[in-house]
């Protein structure tokens, strides 16, 4: 343990090495997500940047919608992405931040 940070363990190089490998391909995978949304937005430049936040989120439910919704937001450039399930259909939109 680290006296200086209590919250923090120390990893087995396996588990390191382990977690860099998915590490590398969560954020291929994630790219490869931008990439889609921009193109079929039509915004190829927000496929090309780095990507500074991911969040899964669960749609709101309400009485009307039993589906399970879902979305998944991306921000790329200060401009948020998104794509998902709501209410029946897919949805793609981009969003810049204000």
């Amino acid at each position: 343990m680290d006296t200086e940070n209590p919250n923090r363990t120390e990893l087995s190089p396996e588990d390191a090495q382990r977690l860099n490998r998915l590490s590398e391909e969560v954020r291929g995978r994630l790219t490869e997500m931008v990439s889609i949304i921009g193109r079929t937005t039509g915004n190829d430049d927000f496929g090309v940047g780095e990507i500074t936040k991911f969040e899964p989120r669960t749609a709101a439910k309400s009485a009307a919608d039993s589906s399970g919704g879902w979305m998944e937001i991306f921000e790329v450039f200060g401009i948020q992405g998104a794509y998902g399930h709501i209410e029946g259909h897919w949805f793609v939109e981009l969003k810049a931040e204000t």
